[in-house]
């Protein structure tokens, strides 16, 4: 995200993203009531009805094939499907000198399908970057990046996380990270809240001073503890680092709550 976190991004290994500029995570989450580039999750019917209960409501909601579920909905693969994916590990050991080059090739095409919101395409590559290399960053970034633009803020968390266990280093994750526990705040779930939220964005912040879209949350943060003129420090903050990714919607926001002390925003 080169502009507000989940908004658009470019691609993760040309960013200056996280997204995961990517898509990062991908939404364009704002004051306002961010709101998260999200695909319907798949319903899940059951398979019969009890003895003279009321038949299951038939729905229109596709069921995505396992490819296109994140680490194949964590199910055995069918007999088809495990073939196939043992033919492409095979044709990758043959084709690139190793396990880790054809994950990176493979992870600059499933950041672009990530880029572009083509999210079952993204999937199904990160999959095979995960049967390619069960510990790839990139696998658990990126499946983490598509879960909260599905929706699904509990599977980012996890994901998001292992990423993070597997390398510590990756401030631009860890951003995207902080950005669905503020999800999880503004929608009133239980999988994160604020000082969660402010205490990835100050590791962050640590990793990487000049990321301009961390200050841009930790302003958000300050704003919802009402502590506003913390917040247009950290607004500043982000002006100085990148002023490109300023959220000047939010800016009009927390000027109505107090006006900006250094009478640069009106």
């Amino acid at each position: 995200m080169q502009n507000s976190v989940l908004a658009q991004r470019p691609i993760k290994r040309n960013v200056s993203f996280v997204i995961m500029k990517r898509v990062l995570l991908l939404c364009l989450i704002s004051m306002a009531g961010f709101t998260a580039f999200s695909q319907t999750k798949t319903a899940k019917s059951e398979a019969a009805a009890a003895p003279k209960a009321p038949a299951t409501p038939v729905t229109n909601t596709p069921v995505r094939a396992a490819k296109y579920e994140v680490l194949y909905g964590s199910k055995p693969l069918s007999k088809a499907d495990q073939k196939e994916l043992n033919e492409f590990v095979a044709s990758c050991d043959a084709s690139f000198g190793s396990r880790a080059e054809a994950v990176a090739f493979f992870a600059e095409r499933a950041w672009e399908y990530v880029a572009t919101a083509r999210l079952d395409t993204a999937t199904q590559r990160f999959n095979l970057i995960s049967a390619l290399d069960p510990n790839s960053v990139d696998a658990f970034w990126g499946l983490g990046v598509i879960s909260f633009q599905r929706g699904d803020n509990d599977l980012a968390i996890r994901l998001l996380n292992k990423g993070l266990e597997l390398d510590t280093t990756q401030s631009m994750m860890r951003v995207d990270y902080a950005i669905v526990k503020l999800d999880c705040y503004q929608k009133g779930q239980d999988c994160g809240n604020l000082d969660e939220v402010e205490t990835e964005l100050k590791h962050a912040l640590a990793q990487d001073p000049k990321n301009a879209n961390a200050w841009m949350k930790r302003c958000q943060v300050a704003y919802y503890k009402e502590n506003y003129e913390l917040a247009w420090t950290y607004f500043h903050e982000a002006r100085m680092a990148d002023i490109l990714q300023l959220d000047l919607n939010f800016g009009s926001q927390l000027a109505a709550k107090m006006p900006d002390p250094k009478g640069i925003f009106k």
